[in-house]
């Protein structure tokens, strides 16, 4: 019984770690093109190391081309079953586009709560916060499809 429980919530670990990473950031793609995020997005970069961006794009530019692409990552990271290589591709963007992410934590001034600091983060830290488990499952993604 114990072995087979074991299997049991490995193999619905591992489904819900590539379908759901999948999922969620087939879904992020499609909620970016909503004009509120596209101010969540000038929030975040502006205040951080790739403000630079927003001299050649607007944040609702930026905002189409970063939900088209995590629509095609989440796409690409769930095609496991038809072609591993793309798969490991999907996982691999999907890696390096949550370190961007990830990464903001750091850099961006409008991550914490004006006045208090750490660890009270403000909506846009919020937003981001999740991108670390995120990032942990794209990282499996990778080397499951190696």
């Amino acid at each position: 019984m114990k072995n087979f429980m074991n299997k049991l919530f490995k193999a619905l670990g591992v489904f819900i770690l590539r379908y759901g990473l999948g999922l969620v950031i087939i879904w992020l793609g499609f909620l970016k093109f909503k004009n509120s995020e596209a101010d969540y997005t000038y929030q975040l970069i502006s205040g951080g190391y790739l403000s630079w961006v927003l001299q050649y794009l607007t944040p609702y530019a930026l905002n189409q081309i970063v939900a088209y692409l995590q629509i095609v990552i989440g796409v690409l990271i769930m095609l496991k079953p038809i072609s591993r290589s793309l798969s490991f591709w999907g996982g691999l963007a999907a890696v390096i586009m949550l370190l961007f992410s990830v990464s903001m934590l750091f850099t961006s001034n409008v991550v914490w709560q004006t006045g208090y600091g750490f660890p009270e983060l403000s909506k846009v830290g919020q937003t981001i916060l999740k991108d670390f488990v995120l990032f942990g499952a794209a990282a499996w993604c990778v080397g499951d499809s190696i």
